[in-house]
């Protein structure tokens, strides 16, 4: 049977070179889309090395001088570093909060806030970033360390002045995290002439700037508060980014609003004034529109071309069905079953398919060797993602094969022998 199909394809290579040059051309695409989406996927699937699951930013601004309401008392005009403390300890008491931290204006997750660094040890170099932040931040985001460990050994490592690095730091320069602890690092930060030592308190759990980020260099210095942090002037609140971890059961849809009505009073200190609550969510949305924006068009893509090819095929095998109907009832004539009829419709559509995917497989393969499809700097083996196209090219694509010759083929089966004789 297979044998006869190709003669008969073989026969009718005029009328099947469309479909065929179809069937070649939309497999690449849907390969390319499918390709897209797997490694997207495999980036999107990996730990972030942070959570913001019920994590507010929490915005306060500052009363500017000329206006009626600023406050030109000593005590709020050049203690706002203290003022600032004394907010984040209200807020640390709040019923429905359950960590409070705060960072420097250049670390916001899913903003593009930094600070860059050159981490070197010997002959090796990388960039990274540096990350000032509040010993109770690893709390609030749930930073673990690199063992898996709670992120006690993190805040002790800040509080004992040390810096914590993270997994992808320690893997580069060190081998591995606990190579790394007690180590001292060279480390040089943007702007700085000269390179400090640090030495290496902790090791954190490898981080990244996003679902579809690689995972990054960075270190953690403390911020504050000493004393000089304490008598710095109320633009200080303007270079630090205060946040809170809300607990579960008080986080809801009315949070922000009634958490704002509530607290507008007890957070305005001296010149200091709550502007706004945010969800981190906010901020992710934000920063992923781009990337969800483009799999929204791989999956637009791959919609538009599995319907070019169920019309294809219903149109191909409608007009075939047509055309042939007297060699169809001249074969039911003969002893032919109508399943037999259904299966070698089916059987037809399927060898066509087959033969136009071979060229789409050397053109795809050509495509990955070539670095054109989708990047990553994640360790995906070749040909694992190779066969993974393949597999899902070849099941969309033979899906819309087999729904777009199933009603030709179900039409073909109901012919009667004796009209379709009688009418050739």
């Amino acid at each position: 049977m297979l044998r006869m199909i190709f003669i008969q394809l073989w026969n009718e290579r005029k009328t099947n070179v469309l479909i065929y040059l179809e069937l070649a051309i939309v497999s690449v695409f849907l390969w390319y889309a499918a390709d897209a989406l797997l490694v997207n996927y495999k980036s999107y699937s990996r730990p972030l090395g942070f959570d913001i699951s019920h994590v507010y930013y929490v915005e306060l601004a500052t009363v500017p001088q000329n206006s009626a309401d600023y406050d030109t008392s000593a005590v709020h005009n050049q203690c706002g570093g203290a003022d600032f403390l004394t907010l984040r300890d209200r807020l640390a008491h709040h019923p429905k909060v359950e960590d409070v931290c705060f960072t420097s204006h250049v670390h916001f997750h899913y903003r593009f806030n930094n600070r860059f660094a050159s981490f070197r040890q010997d002959s090796l170099i990388r960039n990274g970033y540096v990350r000032y932040v509040d010993p109770s931040y690893f709390r609030v985001f749930k930073v673990k360390a690199a063992d898996g460990g709670p992120s006690d050994k993190l805040e002790q490592a800040l509080r004992k002045n040390e810096v914590v690095i993270t997994s992808t730091v320690a893997d580069y320069f060190f081998g591995n995290a606990s190579k790394a602890q007690n180590r001292e690092i060279q480390i040089t930060d943007q702007g700085a002439q000269d390179s400090v030592f640090y030495r290496i308190g902790a090791v954190s759990e490898p981080q990244r700037y996003s679902e579809f980020h690689e995972y990054s260099c960075a270190y953690y210095k403390p911020i504050g508060p000493d004393e000089a942090f304490r008598q710095s002037s109320v633009q200080v609140v303007n270079g630090l980014r205060l946040f809170i971890r809300v607990k579960p059961d008080a986080d809801n849809g009315y949070f922000v609003a009634d958490f704002t009505r509530e607290m507008s009073q007890q957070l305005r200190l001296g010149n200091i004034y709550l502007k706004e609550v945010v969800p981190m969510s906010y901020y992710r949305d934000e920063m992923l529109r781009s990337w969800v924006d483009n799999i929204r068009m791989y999956f637009s893509g791959i919609l538009f071309f599995l319907l070019n090819v169920f019309l294809g095929i219903i149109g191909t095998f409608w007009f075939r069905t047509q055309q042939r109907s007297a060699e169809i009832g001249l074969r039911m004539a003969l002893g032919a079953s109508r399943r037999n009829i259904f299966c070698h419709l089916f059987a037809e559509g399927f060898v066509l398919l087959g033969v136009a995917f071979v060229p789409a497989v050397f053109i795809f393969a050509n495509l990955m060797y070539l670095e054109v499809t989708e990047q990553s700097e994640m360790q995906i083996p070749m040909l694992g993602r190779l066969l993974c196209g393949m597999g899902t090219t070849l099941g969309m694509i033979g899906t819309m094969v087999a729904v777009g010759i199933g009603f030709p083929a179900y039409r073909a089966m109901r012919l009667q022998p004796a009209d379709t004789l009688h009418d050739e």
